[in-house]
């Protein structure tokens, strides 16, 4: 999605009845549906049916079967519980009359109470640092396919800067630091601010989790899918300013792998972790 007036677009769904809603889909050069973007529309939808003063502080997703981009999709909004504080809904999204995502997520009222968060890991300064594109494109150590694929993957409403360049092999046990933004500043109000997070976070998640091998000198094609993605939110944020995506991957095995990120705002402060575990084998070559 190439500006944020579109990504609004994309993410505004149309309203079929009070719990019923349809969304079009952003054209991958994959053909497939954009993990990301059934994420944040699943979350649009349930936003639509909960009380104003309530906010998604958690959501877990499941993959259930590959999107199919020239068909909308359809979401259907369970309200399973409104107790005092808390919300909880559940968002079946269908395609041809089969479900291919799932959402299960909780929603507060703000309170406030105990308060603490983990250190933020930054090592460079966003301004110091050039976009994930650039890197691609003036780097040799990347293949052209490889290359093609990484580039196609961006949400585009955003610009990514990462803090190491792809001539830097990252280590499985090593972390990948990530300063991200809006490229034009848009205003949001907080259910949106909580969507497009939840569209951009889809973006190198599983990548990490696999690019240590991507970096053995891509010998081996590896097929990697979207299967599960569980988000928590902390704190208020704005995605119209510098936030960093700190990714790490606890495991590879089984034929999957695991992406585990915590986002900072610029202040240090923990403002949403997102964990995600997705495919991982190599391709059948016939």
């Amino acid at each position: 999605m190439q500006t944020p007036e579109g990504l609004t677009d994309l993410l505004t769904l149309k309203k079929i009845d009070p719990t019923t809603f349809e969304g079009e889909n952003y054209q991958t050069v994959w053909k497939r549906v954009y993990g990301g973007q059934v994420l944040a529309q699943s979350l649009h939808a349930a936003n639509q049916t909960v009380p104003d003063n309530r906010q998604v502080h958690s959501l877990h997703g499941y993959f259930i079967l590959p999107g199919d981009i020239k068909t909308s999709i359809e979401y259907k909004v369970e309200a399973l519980r409104d107790g005092g504080s808390f919300s909880t809904r559940r968002v079946t999204a269908f395609q041809n009359g089969k479900a291919i995502f799932v959402l299960a997520a909780s929603f507060q009222i703000q309170q406030e109470a105990l308060n603490q968060h983990l250190t933020s890991p930054a090592a460079a300064a966003p301004e110091d640092l050039i976009s994930d594109a650039d890197l691609l494109n003036s780097t040799n150590d990347v293949s052209d396919r490889i290359k093609m694929y990484l580039l196609a993957r961006h949400p585009f409403a955003f610009e990514f800067r990462p803090e190491k360049d792809y001539s830097h092999k990252i280590a499985p046990e090593e972390n990948r630091n990530v300063w991200f933004k809006l490229k034009k500043e848009t205003q949001l109000n907080a259910q949106q601010q909580q969507e497009f997070l939840a569209y951009a976070v889809d973006y190198d998640l599983l990548v990490m989790s696999v690019i240590s091998h991507y970096q053995d000198e891509f010998a081996q094609p590896l097929q990697v899918a979207s299967l599960d993605h569980a988000m928590w939110f902390h704190r208020p944020f704005d995605v119209n300013e510098w936030l960093l995506f700190s990714m790490d991957s606890p495991n590879v095995s089984g034929a999957r792998c695991l992406g585990k990120g915590s986002i900072f705002d610029r202040s240090g402060n923990l403002v949403a972790t997102v964990i995600q575990e997705g495919l991982a084998r190599p391709y059948k070559l016939d």
